[in-house]
């Protein structure tokens, strides 16, 4: 959409030294790179865009080896890594960043060891059509091992969830087990779902030579104590086996999120709230959505209620958060839950999430103007220059003044791309302008940033100003 500087506006916005932009124009000329992220956003979903001391696994090897593992880097790229995953890793010393076990690797894990840090990811570029006792492996899967009798591999921090995208975590051993915190969960999308071995299918959850009772799934206490043996490959010990976590997606699983997540001062957001995982037909879900952190003098009070699994869209509430006038950081919870059994006292197989919300304060850098310019409607005022790499110049909507540029009014010049950004004439410094004009813009070389000749209020004369100011002044 165009780039124009209105006629009627122009020099009472400089004069306030503030850029008037329409926010309509700004939502329509990012559509289509919208449609493209979001495109993009599809395809990628099965793990967040990588941030700074993440680990991928790059080759086949024991989790330990360094040599199997690369690191993200704070300039954005992927590095060899010195370490692994989890290494000198605690309770009260959690590492934030996540793990990703890549398609076409392989990680064993031959020792049972602990670790704390953010969630796992297990990929695959599809899901691979074999059925058990063929195991999903190769160039297209991401793949761990937990190898030898009695190893365990236990991931114990806080909010250190396991995804399973189409990739597989395989108990090649008996006797192994993968522990979980309690709340937390274990997710499985594109479980390829076939053959005859009680639906295993060959990714997800699977097993090596016997499918046994002593191959677990076991959640925890903080303190490593625990709660609850939640699934077994097979066997009478425990209500879950891995047939019917696979095609149910995992254990619960607790959904939030809100949009936009950052926001100006005095706007609204809306919160978007869920579930899923392997849930019971009859199962009655708790929930509780809250504020854990917030600025001082904001509240909210918490939201809770139940209703019998299956439920509907809108069986968690999802509420809006309007006028939030108070700027800072707002941090939501949404807790999720239903009993194991049906007998008093059972455990309660949990999952918490949360989502966080930025309010900026009204004329910080954040919050620029968006206000449309005052229009006259009374008079006609086509713009008659355009400049488009679009290819639309004189394409009518009926009358001559109504094709373009002209349909666009009270324009002097309307410029247009969506591969091009329009440049603003570079200059040495602001001496190189002989004679300055007021309403001349230009970009400062030697300072780089943008000014513009104008009379700033309070001022008696007109001088170049840096436009350094957001705001929304009236019309």
């Amino acid at each position: 959409m165009p780039w124009a500087i209105t006629e009627q506006n122009e020099k009472k916005n400089m004069k306030k030294n503030n850029s008037i932009f329409s926010y309509e124009k700004l939502l329509k000329r990012l559509f289509l790179h919208s449609l493209l992220l979001f495109a993009f956003s599809a395809l990628a979903q099965s793990v967040p865009p990588p941030a700074l001391g993440d680990y991928r696994s790059t080759a086949n090897g024991n989790w330990t080896n360094p040599g199997i593992w690369q690191i993200y880097d704070a300039g954005g790229t992927w590095q060899m890594a010195t370490g692994f995953p989890g290494q000198g890793t605690t309770s009260a010393n959690q590492a934030s960043y996540k793990v990703i076990i890549t398609p076409g690797t392989e990680v064993t894990v031959s020792a049972s060891a602990t670790y704390y840090f953010g969630s796992l990811y297990v990929l695959a570029n599809n899901p691979v059509l074999n059925s058990h006792p063929t195991v999903s492996s190769g160039a297209n899967v991401g793949r761990i091992n937990l190898s030898g009798n009695g190893t365990s591999l236990k991931l114990l921090g806080t909010n250190q969830n396991i995804y399973i995208n189409g990739g597989v975590l395989q108990f090649a051993s008996n006797n192994t087990v993968l522990g979980l915190l309690t709340g937390n969960s274990l997710m499985i999308t594109n479980f390829n779902g076939i053959g005859a071995t009680g639906g295993l299918g060959s990714n997800g959850l699977q097993y090596g030579n016997t499918c046994t009772g002593n191959q677990q799934v076991i959640l925890y206490y903080a303190n490593g104590t625990t709660a609850l043996n939640y699934m077994v490959c097979n066997g009478s010990n425990s209500d879950y086996n891995f047939g019917a976590i696979n095609s149910n997606g995992g254990s619960i699983m607790a959904i939030t999120s809100i949009s936009p997540s950052a926001i100006c001062a005095g706007d609204n957001a809306a919160m978007f709230t869920d579930y899923t995982g392997m849930v019971p037909s009859g199962k009655v879900i708790t929930y509780t959505l809250k504020l854990d952190s917030g600025p001082a003098g904001y509240t909210f009070a918490p939201i809770t209620g139940s209703f019998t699994h299956p439920g509907t869209a809108g069986s968690i509430p999802r509420p809006s958060l309007e006028n939030l006038t108070q700027s800072g950081n707002y941090k939501f919870s949404l807790a999720v839950s239903y009993p194991f059994d049906n007998t008093a006292g059972s455990y309660l197989i949990t999952s918490l999430e949360t989502a966080s919300l930025t309010v900026n304060a009204a004329g910080s850098s954040s919050c620029a103007c968006y206000k449309d310019p005052a229009v006259d409607l009374s008079s006609k005022y086509p713009t008659k220059f355009g400049i488009t790499s679009l290819g639309r110049v004189g394409e009518s909507r009926g009358t001559h003044n109504n094709s373009w540029p002209e349909q666009l009014q009270g324009g002097h010049i309307a410029i247009e791309s969506r591969t091009a950004g329009f440049v603003i004439n570079r200059v040495a410094n602001t001496n190189a302008i002989l004679i300055p004009v007021e309403g001349m813009i230009i970009f400062d070389l030697s300072e780089n940033n943008l000014k513009i000749f104008t009379l700033k209020a309070g001022e008696s004369t007109p001088a170049w100003h840096v436009f350094n100011t957001p705001a929304c002044p009236t019309l």
